[in-house]
């Protein structure tokens, strides 16, 4: 100790090599020290978005975003490429009515203990029985069903009213980026297919379904049927 005092005070470059590893240490842990706390906030976060994020996929999962009333009215809007289809109907307990607008044709269906009917063209009073197929030949069932639509929008990714779906989650093999819209705004959906419609068909431009429902209540229930 006594040669360390001695050096210090009559040998200069001693002082200033000692200044110098002092600093040098000094620098080094507060590096050290800040780099910690960098690290620790760092993980905190991450922890929190991953928590986040699996809470926010939680919410979508097994849950009905789409309320489905036990009666009602709705209408599906069915545009492809330039055309334009449309499905006007009233469901109840009992039974469903439809009817389909292609142009200026309309046609009328009845679906009823699991069965479908046509109007008969030459008797309106009759009806016929029939197929779901023959019904939607315009669009597959499945993409206007509002129980198919509700299994989608579980496995979304929610921003504001539109949720996105992603190919990878509805199509078996498939492993893009890729995805479709769903847009809720109270009672109306809107769905852009278009993605999805061109894995099986290249030569579609434009693929979307607007549906409108509306709860019958006490107040609407004088529509006729």
């Amino acid at each position: 100790m006594d040669d360390f005092l001695k050096k210090w005070k009559e040998n200069r470059r001693f002082r200033t090599k000692i200044k110098l590893i002092s600093y040098t240490l000094f620098v080094l842990i507060v590096a050290i020290y800040a780099f910690s706390l960098d690290t620790g906030t760092y993980s905190s976060n991450l922890s929190e978005k991953i928590n986040n994020n699996n809470n926010t996929k939680e919410k979508q999962d097994n849950k009905n975003i789409i309320k489905i009333p036990e009666e009602y009215n709705y209408t599906i809007t069915i545009n492809i490429d330039d055309k334009v289809y449309k499905y006007i109907g009233r469901k109840t307990k009992e039974r469903e009515t439809i009817q389909k607008q292609i142009d200026n044709k309309i046609t009328n269906y009845v679906h009823q203990n699991e069965q479908y009917y046509i109007e008969d063209m030459n008797n309106i009073d009759n009806y016929i029985i029939t197929n779901r197929e023959e019904v939607y030949d315009v669009i597959n069932y499945n993409y206007i069903n509002l129980n198919t639509i509700n299994e989608y929008l579980n496995n979304s990714t929610k921003d504001g009213n539109q949720y996105i779906v992603y190919l990878k989650d509805i199509l078996l093999g498939n492993e893009s980026d890729n995805y479709i819209v769903i847009d809720l705004n109270n009672n109306i959906i809107i769905i852009d297919y278009t993605v999805l419609m061109k894995e099986f068909n290249k030569s579609i431009s434009k693929y979307t379904v607007n549906i409108q429902i509306d709860e019958i209540t006490k107040e609407n229930n004088d529509i006729k049927e």
